[in-house]
């Protein structure tokens, strides 16, 4: 399920370039038009995203409450 990347990143503690960057670098599946994390064609997976962020957990990477506040909002997004 795709969501604006823009809109995903602030809600769970990341900011857009950042996450622009994981997308370029192949981490997360998505895409950002002409490197513009803003753009409103940039998108991210949120199936992806949420993989993404339980593997950096595994590896004690993120502390439990940004993992717990990054999956409720993931999963908010993911019931719609």
């Amino acid at each position: 399920m795709k969501i604006a990347l823009h809109h995903i990143a602030y809600q769970i503690g990341y900011h857009p370039n950042e996450m622009a960057r994981l997308v370029h670098d192949g981490e997360i599946t998505g895409e950002v038009p002409e490197n513009n994390p803003q753009s409103k064609d940039a998108w991210v997976d949120l199936h992806s995203l949420r993989n993404f962020i339980q593997w950096r957990r595994d590896q004690g990477r993120i502390d439990t409450m940004f993992y717990d506040k990054a999956i409720r909002h993931i999963d908010k997004h993911l019931r719609r």
